[in-house]
């Protein structure tokens, strides 16, 4: 099939709007798609923190705005409006759009903003990759600070949502300009780590043959002040921090909306399966969530913001990145199935 006509589909699919998480569709985005050209789609949060600036750098870069996309209410961290398409529960937010015209095949790559988890959480919900950096456009969002629901202040980071990595690289070097990874490349992971880890990212781990130092992590809960105390003690002493999360917002939901009400609801918030993810904007550091086979889950990769840190953790990035599922494209990104003709009167 021609690029022109696959991403004609695209269009057409934006349209249709399945996950439901469309706000706009601009249809001229079509008229930069050539089947000589490698230009690629592009969806953007509605959010007014993006600026527009931001985008034009990406577009001259060979990506173009194709939608902008729903998000969750004030910027929480589970979406009720929006289903995960995967497990039917509600999206994780808050660029829950974002991620899911990503995750249809919609758009190529995502632009959202992350406070508390909020492009890495919902990338990671839906087996795609998503990445942070406080260095995105980093005077402009230092005006947006802002408190939590746990009253933790904070300015937002810019972020990119992608089902594949090379996707993400491109955006990441049009925005940053990285040197080469050094090496060897420090890397922290908590003690146990690869023990613990499910058959298939167990062996992706061990398979990509990464020199990892084990350190002690302490149990956090949901209490988010020791997981930034941890986390800046962490991406100071090391290169690259790797940690794992399994299940986002599959046996619970990590909502402190519905956490702080009562002993039960904060316990159904601790099953959620996010952790540090959920204060990287916090201190400041550069993340990247590499999802694994298994649902909902993968590797979540912390450094320090500077481009020589981003840089190795793109280069440990590549070394733990899995093929893409076939089944999710087959069910979920095939346009065909989007628009079959259904019932026809056969005389």
């Amino acid at each position: 099939m021609s690029r022109i006509k696959a991403y004609a589909k695209k269009t057409l699919l934006a349209q249709k709007d399945p996950g439901r998480a469309v706000e706009h569709v601009f249809c001229g985005a079509l008229d930069a798609i050539e089947d000589d050209n490698d230009t690629r789609y592009l969806g953007v949060k509605n959010v007014r923190q993006i600026p527009a600036s931001f985008v034009h750098e990406l577009e001259n870069a060979g990506f173009v705005l194709h939608t902008l996309d729903k998000h969750s209410h004030n910027g929480r961290a589970v979406d009720y409006v929006l289903a995960n398409p995967i497990t039917g529960k509600p999206m994780t937010g808050s660029s829950s759009g974002t991620a899911l015209n990503v995750f249809y095949g919609i758009n190529d790559l995502g632009v959202g903003t992350d406070g508390g988890g909020s492009v890495l959480a919902p990338a990671m919900a839906v087996n795609c990759f998503g990445f942070i950096s406080p260095l995105l456009a980093c005077e402009h969002m230092k005006q947006y600070t802002k408190k939590s629901t746990d009253n933790i202040e904070f300015y937002p980071s810019l972020g990119f949502i992608t089902r594949d990595l090379p996707t993400m690289e491109k955006a990441i070097r049009a925005t940053l300009e990285l040197p080469e990874p050094k090496e060897p490349i420090v890397i922290h992971a908590p003690q146990g780590l690869v023990d613990s880890l499910p058959e298939a990212s167990r062996r992706t781990l061990v398979d990509a043959g990464l020199a990892i130092e084990a350190v002690t992590m302490p149990e956090f809960g949901n209490e988010r002040q020791p997981m930034i105390e941890f986390l800046t003690k962490e991406i100071a002493a090391c290169d690259v921090f790797l940690g794992f999360d399994a299940k986002v917002d599959f046996y619970g939901l990590g909502d402190t909306v519905l956490g702080h009400f009562d002993a039960e609801m904060e316990a159904l918030q601790n099953k959620s399966g996010k952790t540090l993810l959920r204060v990287a904007n916090m201190v400041k550091a550069s993340a990247l969530t590499v999802p694994g086979p298994e649902l909902s889950s993968g590797f979540t990769l912390f450094c320090a913001s500077n481009p020589e840190k981003i840089a190795d953790m793109l280069a440990v990035a590549k070394r733990l990145a899995c093929a893409p599922d076939p089944l999710l494209e087959r069910y979920f990104r095939d346009p065909d199935a989007y628009f079959e003709k259904g019932f026809v009167w056969n005389h």
